[in-house]
C-alpha cells in the first residue's frame, strides 16, 4: 500500500484530525515529558506530524521488518526517536522501557493495521495495551472495515453460504471471536463502524475489569470511517480515571459525544487551485458550488457527500507543492 498521504485524501484528513486532537489534549501539560508510538512506516509521516505540530521530540516508531525500521532511522524527525523491530502484540511488554528510554510521563500510542482475517487478534493487542496505560494517557486504532472475504463463505455450511449478510456476520463472529458483539446484525456494509465501534465498547469495558488501576475508564474521543485503498475505521481513547479525569479538550469540534458518534470521511480530490477557489465559497450549498465551479468533481452519487465533507474538513485537506532537496 502506498505511504504517501498527500494522494490518499481522506487518510491525510483523517490523521490531521488525530493530529489536532493530540495537541488540544496536550494543553497545560510539559510536552518534554510526553511520547508518541506508534508503528511509523518508512516515512515516519505521523511521527513527523507529532513533531512539527506538537512539539512532541521524544518518539518510538517499530515494525516487523528490518529494513523498514532502517529507512525510519533516517527519516527520524528528532535526535531522540527510537526505531525497534518488533511485532504490535509486543509492544504492551515493552511500555515500561519506552518510558524509561524516553524520560516521560505520558504515552499517545497508535496501532494502525489493515487487512482483514485477523482483526480478533488485533484486538487483543489493544486491549492489551490500554491495559498498560495510565490515567490521561491517549490510545488509537485503525482497523480494516471491510467485510470478510468471499471466498470464505465456502467454509460456512450450505444452507448459509447463499445467504450474504447472515454468512458475513457469521464469519465476523469467527474472526472476532470474543469481541464479536451479539447485539449487532449487519444490514449492510455501511454497519461496519458501528459494528467495530460496539466491539471497542465492550473491549473498554473488559480492559477496565482488568486495568491495575481501580476504576479506570476509556472515553471516546474521536472515531472516524473512510474509505482509502479499502474501508478503514478508526478510534482514539482517553484513558481517565474512577472520577472521569482528564477531561476530553474543549474546543475540538469533532469529539465523540459517543461510542456512536463517527465522522464519516469522504473529501474531494482537488487541485490547489480548485481548493483555494472553494475555500471561499463555503457558506453556499451543494447545488451552488456545483455552479460556482461549473462542473461535478465527482460521480453524481458522490457529489452532495463530498461537499458535505469538505465543508466540514476543508482546512484539514492536504496541499500540494513543488519541493527540491539538494
Amino acid at each position: 500500500m502506498p505511504s504517501n498521504y498527500s494522494t490518499r485524501p481522506n487518510k491525510h484528513v483523517d490523521r490531521e484530525l488525530f493530529v489536532d486532537l493530540v495537541g488540544r489534549s496536550l494543553s497545560g501539560t510539559e510536552v518534554s515529558r510526553c511520547g508518541y508510538v506508534s508503528m511509523g512506516g518508512p516515512q515516519m509521516a505521523d511521527h513527523i506530524a507529532m513533531y512539527r505540530r506538537n512539539g512532541i521530540t521524544k518518539l518510538y516508531s517499530f515494525d516487523t521488518d528490518e529494513n523498514v525500521v532502517l529507512r525510519q532511522r533516517f527519516n527520524a524527525p528528532t535526535h531522540e526517536t527510537k526505531c525497534e523491530v518488533h511485532a504490535a502484540e509486543e509492544l504492551p511488554a515493552y511500555l515500561d522501557n519506552i518510558s524509561d528510554d524516553l524520560n516521560i510521563d505520558h504515552l499517545i500510542c497508535w496501532l494502525d493495521y489493515t487487512g482483514t482475517g485477523s482483526r480478533g487478534a488485533q484486538l487483543a493487542d489493544y486491549q492489551a495495551l490500554l491495559q498498560r496505560l495510565g490515567v490521561g494517557d491517549v490510545a488509537r486504532i485503525a482497523l480494516d472495515a471491510s467485510l470478510p472475504a468471499e471466498r470464505l463463505k465456502a467454509e460456512l455450511p450450505e444452507a448459509l453460504r447463499d445467504q450474504q449478510l447472515p454468512a458475513m456476520n457469521e464469519l465476523l463472529a469467527r474472526e472476532l471471536g470474543a469481541y464479536h458483539p451479539e447485539d449487532v446484525v449487519l444490514g449492510s456494509l455501511n454497519d461496519m463502524p458501528r459494528y467495530l465501534s460496539t466491539c471497542l465498547q465492550h473491549l473498554c469495558d473488559r480492559a477496565s475489569a482488568n486495568h491495575p488501576i481501580d476504576g479506570a475508564q476509556f472515553r471516546p474521543m474521536l472515531q472516524t470511517y473512510y474509505v482509502d485503498s479499502s474501508p478503514m475505521f478508526t478510534a482514539t481513547i482517553l484513558v481517565q480515571n474512577g472520577q472521569g479525569e482528564p477531561q476530553p479538550p474543549e474546543g475540538f469540534a469533532y469529539l465523540a459525544n459517543g461510542w456512536q458518534d463517527i465522522e464519516f470521511l469522504e473529501v474531494p480530490e482537488l487541485t490547489a487551485r480548485e481548493k483555494s477557489f472553494l475555500d471561499r465559497l463555503l457558506d453556499q450549498d451543494t447545488e451552488a458550488l456545483t455552479a460556482e465551479l461549473g462542473y461535478d468533481i465527482a460521480r453524481a452519487a458522490q457529489v452532495p457527500r463530498q461537499w458535505t465533507s469538505f465543508k466540514k474538513f476543508h482546512r484539514f485537506l492536504p496541499q500540494f507543492q513543488h519541493v527540491e532537496l539538494k
